[in-house]
């Protein structure tokens, strides 16, 4: 590979490796023990990037060598690896330390509250009792959430400092004024300190906080809005010290009031992608890797003005019975995958992971795609009965 541009890719999905193979670089990619298959022809390196003592002596041992040019991840538990093996090999990646504050949601909260107060919801940390008091006296309720959490697990409105459980008042959980209003996330590519939004999506969530769709173009945010959405966006992008890669952010949005959920490092997950390169044209999987390679951003012709992924749940029970893709009314159906079938239990729905499968939706303007949303949430898709041993 001497000579040659070459990116390491530490944790890709299969998806995530098909769009990085667009990329005209080397590719490297770093796979867990047991991950799954990439595509035959991908050069594949095994470490378990978990352990990150190990995973760094890997990197000096057999990275190195390589001669890199880049490390990046688009996946949660892959970020923070990456950006000490970038690091370590003095390569292009993403700064440790803004990995880390943007996956400890407490470091978040303090770092806002220093640099962009009114981005931050009043807060308080589970194992500081003062705090937690004055955080319920002042707003009665309260939702609780683990520090290092993902993927909606473990997240709890909590009505009352007496319903708050002794396991939630420890520096493992963080304490947040309930945000009132609608919730986005948003899609963002930085380089050099400078942040363009490339999407806004619209969440549809349980009310467990579960995400059950996401629609773009956003249907409740006129372009106004949708400007003081980008614009928080970039302040906190700021503060947290992100310059350049990818981005995606989650906020809530009460009339002009911009609160920020979380950020992330990488791209957004439950095939917002998807959304992205339907309804702008960009490939963003190639763009959220290449920024660190000095590749362009790829915009092709967009495909729909509207589009929206739609997870599929059903009741707690045991499956009798599961229906083929309908024909909607509204919009139609782009891509289907459906991961349970007669026979499988199902659990209730506490996390993102316990959803049966998603759905690709296209659509002629943003409120066809709502109607189009709504219609394949009220199909029974999945049909259960009740299973005693649940």
């Amino acid at each position: 590979m001497d000579g040659a541009t070459t990116l390491v890719i530490v944790g890709a999905n299969p998806t995530v490796a098909r769009a990085a193979a667009a990329l005209p670089v080397e590719l490297v990619h770093v796979q867990l023990p047991g991950a799954p298959a990439l595509d035959p022809g991908s050069r594949v390196l095994t470490a378990d990037f978990l352990d990150l003592p190990a995973f760094l002596a890997f990197t000096d041992e057999v990275l190195r060598p390589l001669a890199p040019t880049a490390v990046v991840s688009l996946t949660e538990l892959g970020l923070e690896p990456a950006a000490l093996a970038a690091r370590r090999l003095g390569v292009a990646g993403v700064d440790p330390a803004v990995v880390r504050a943007t996956r400890d949601k407490l470091a978040m909260r303090r770092i806002l509250e220093r640099e962009a107060p009114h981005l931050n919801p009043a807060f308080a940390a589970g194992d500081d009792p003062e705090a937690v008091a004055r955080l319920f006296a002042a707003y009665g309720r309260a939702v609780a959430k683990p520090v290092d959490g993902v993927g909606s697990t473990s997240i709890a409105l909590v009505e009352g400092i007496d319903d708050l459980p002794a396991d939630r008042r420890t520096a493992a959980t963080l304490l947040e004024q309930f945000a009132e209003g609608r919730e986005f996330s948003v899609e963002a590519l930085s380089a050099g300190g400078r942040h363009t939004v490339l999407g806004i999506a619209e969440k549809g969530t349980t009310d467990g906080f579960i995400e059950v769709s996401h629609m773009m173009p956003p249907p409740s945010l006129d372009p106004r809005r949708q400007e003081l959405v980008a614009r928080a966006v970039g302040e906190l992008l700021d503060a947290i010290g992100i310059t350049d890669g990818p981005s995606h952010t989650e906020v809530m949005v009460d009339g002009d009031k911009v609160v920020v959920i979380e950020t992330h490092t990488r791209l957004g997950g439950d095939g917002i992608a998807d959304l992205v390169r339907l309804t702008t044209g960009v490939e963003w999987r190639c763009a959220a890797l290449g920024w660190a390679v000095g590749a362009t951003v790829g915009r092709g012709p967009a495909t729909a003005a509207a589009a929206a992924t739609v997870f599929l749940t059903a009741a707690p029970g045991r499956v009798t019975a599961v229906a083929p893709p309908p024909t909607l009314a509204h919009g139609r159906i782009h891509a289907w995958d459906l991961s349970v079938h007669p026979g499988d239990r199902v659990p209730p729905l506490r996390s993102s992971s316990d959803r049966l499968g998603m759905a690709v939706l296209t659509a002629a303007d943003t409120h066809t795609c709502v109607a189009a949303v709504e219609e394949l949430i009220g199909h029974p898709v999945v049909i259960t009965v009740p299973d005693p041993t649940l």
